[in-house]
């Protein structure tokens, strides 16, 4: 349920305004001087500023003095289980909102947010794209020529994407509809009946890339973009999570015969290098129940 927030390197940051520095090495080019010429210095590249802001996340739960006392069928502890499943709440909430968080928002508004991936992409990368035809045909699935493009774009930036992250639709749809699938062949024991069409990694001349599916892609995000009909390419060493307060359980103050407590991390997402991932938008997005779960 949390495959960014489990994969991605975790830091300390120490604000909640969080900046970092990216740089860039000059083009390579030809590089040959005369025997004894003098040198002459050129000035440095200035190197690029980018921001990100802390968000507070909590999940909170109460327990009566009554439900601790009894017995329940397989919990040795009603409180400790409560305090599991916040736990994992909260992460899976951190993880919808690295994926699809908003633009980010720092002091000045009622409620800081962290910048989430699609709209860090979305405003510093420059290797973003759209599906082919989008204009004439938005009902397309991702085609295999749209991937490319934008692995090779991001190869182009110097980077080297490992990580396409995409709806449960598209995922089907890569495994269906990609030619390399189509003339993959593999063994099998006569005895397992067993038909396989599935693509988990595709091999390309970019680089080679986990297919992941994605739970929490949502329609609903912040703005007017439906992340359905958008398939990411990531680098994920470039990308960091980072604690300003790692979460914790904390206790509330009791009052009457309940036990309250929450479970709070203050995180802000990372990007060490936009340009070395990317996304393709505008494709279908199949439907809202085939791409998100509720109540799981």
């Amino acid at each position: 349920d949390t495959p960014l927030f489990t994969m991605l390197r975790k830091a300390q940051v120490h604000n909640v305004q969080t900046e970092w520095l990216t740089d860039n090495l000059d083009q390579a080019a030809s590089n040959a001087v005369p025997e004894g010429s003098s040198a002459t210095p050129t000035a440095p590249t200035g190197r690029v500023r980018l921001l990100n802001y802390t968000q507070i996340s909590r999940e909170t739960y109460e327990i009566s003095d009554t439900q601790r006392a009894v017995n329940p069928a397989g919990i040795a502890d009603e409180l400790r289980y409560q305090m599991g499943k916040a736990m994992r709440q909260w992460k899976r909430d951190v993880e919808h909102d690295i994926i699809a968080g908003s633009a980010g928002s720092g002091a000045g508004a009622s409620t800081r947010c962290a910048r989430g991936i699609h709209f860090t992409l979305a405003g510093f990368s420059s290797v973003t794209g759209t599906v082919s035809n989008s204009a004439a045909n938005t009902a397309q699935t991702i085609q295999e020529d749209d991937l490319n493009n934008r692995l090779q774009a991001i190869w182009t930036n110097g980077g080297l994407a490992d990580y396409v992250v995409c709806t449960p639709h598209q995922k089907r749809a890569i495994s269906t509809n990609f030619a390399g699938s189509a003339n993959s062949r593999r063994n099998r024991p006569v005895q397992d009946n067993t038909v396989t069409n599935v693509v988990d990694y595709y091999e390309s001349d970019f680089g080679n890339v986990k297919i992941l599916p994605h739970r929490w892609l949502t329609s609903a995000a912040p703005g007017t973009t439906n992340l359905q009909r958008v398939t990411y390419c990531l680098q994920s060493d470039k990308w960091v999570v980072g604690f300003l307060r790692p979460p914790k359980n904390v206790p509330l103050a009791k009052v009457g015969s309940s036990e309250k407590a929450m479970i709070e991390g203050e995180w802000t997402l990372v990007c060490l290098h936009p340009s070395a991932n990317a996304f393709v938008s505008g494709h279908h997005s199949g439907t809202f129940a085939e791409n998100f779960p509720v109540g799981i």
